[in-house]
């Protein structure tokens, strides 16, 4: 028995380690209660069931003389480079340890149904796996109000001070967006919105400035048709943040489901002057509100007086520039928005 409860011993050790990673990623980083007890309860079990054999499986435990010591320690397999990376791999870990363990009661005497315990635990933690990576594709953009910060027209006032009213008037998601500033500037602006943001549990976009969204860990970056390819912005940035990619047809808007944008720009709806593309219409926008099933933003022209158009043709989110920076009263205007989005 005694070869037997090293096996025993290893891969308890081995799966409750990598469910405790999983499980911190789940309280800490996605801030999951559920997942997290959820989690929790599975780590328990698997200490919980074998608990009557805890000192034979100590007394037997022999660390410096495993083999499998100094193989794992030479090899580089268990760099990664993601949080989807450490997920999965410590998923795989607990899932191939509670596998070893429930082989080996199985053909262990007296121990068959401690063996059919651990079963049931490993398909529990098949369905955990597939939950908590789906947290990763939830990068959900808020309903409601999309803010753009565009200083040049803000009456005078610093994109700092238009932020702070879109975020004490309820506003989730800002989108840093400055064309005449250094790129000096553009940091030392980002990090004070950066904290102001991450305060308020708003999301912070970036407008094409990829390597300025990973200096302030912005939650994602916005680009154009004309900027960076997405696929390599991915494999910059990760899985973890948000990519959106503005598209101006339906030919675009299929390829940015394709590529794997977490979400499309749609526009412009109107004529504007912040925008250097030619009018989509509100067709376009209902062509994306039937058939894309990635979350979507609509923008481009849109002013109080032409919402209730945007929102009939199926707009959830929906980006205003200079109809909130050039308001009197930022607080009124919003209000007023919020109505009739609502």
């Amino acid at each position: 028995m005694k070869k037997i409860y090293r096996i025993l011993d290893a891969n308890v050790n081995r799966a409750a380690e990598g469910i405790r990673v999983v499980e911190d990623i789940c309280r800490f980083s996605f801030e999951n209660e559920n997942l997290t007890k959820k989690l929790r309860n599975s780590r328990h079990a698997i200490r919980k069931n074998l608990k009557d054999f805890d000192s034979h499986m100590l007394r037997h435990r022999d660390s410096n003389h495993d083999i499998g010591k100094k193989i794992t320690v030479s090899n580089k397999l268990d760099k990664k480079d993601s949080l989807k990376q450490i997920i999965t791999a410590n998923f795989k870990r607990a899932l191939e340890a509670t596998r070893v363990i429930e082989e080996i009661s199985k053909t262990t005497a007296n121990m068959y149904e401690i063996g059919k315990i651990y079963e049931n635990i490993r398909y529990e933690l098949y369905y955990l796996e597939k939950d908590v990576l789906g947290l990763l594709n939830k990068k959900n953009i808020p309903k409601g109000i999309y803010g753009i910060t565009f200083e040049k027209f803000s009456n005078g006032r610093t994109n700092i001070q238009i932020v702070k009213e879109m975020i004490e008037n309820g506003i989730k998601i800002v989108q840093y967006r400055e064309k005449d500033k250094s790129f000096k500037e553009m940091y030392e602006e980002a990090v004070i919105l950066r904290e102001m943001t991450k305060k308020a549990n708003v999301l912070l976009i970036i407008n094409d400035h990829i390597e300025l969204a990973q200096m302030i860990d912005a939650d994602g970056v916005h680009i154009g048709q004309d900027d960076w390819p997405l696929e390599e912005v991915r494999k910059l940035l990760g899985d973890e943040k948000i990519i959106g990619l503005s598209t101006h047809s339906k030919e675009q808007a299929i390829e940015a489901v394709k590529l794997g944008a977490d979400y499309i720009g749609a526009g412009p709806i109107f004529d504007t002057n912040t925008k250097d593309y030619a009018t989509v219409g509100i067709e376009y926008l209902e062509f994306v509100a039937q058939n894309i099933k990635i979350p979507f933003v609509a923008i481009g022209g849109i002013k109080e007086g032409n919402i209730k158009e945007v929102v009939d043709a199926g707009a959830k989110s929906i980006a205003l520039v200079t109809e909130i920076t050039m308001a009197k009263n930022i607080k009124e205007k919003i209000e007023k928005l919020n109505r009739l989005i609502n």
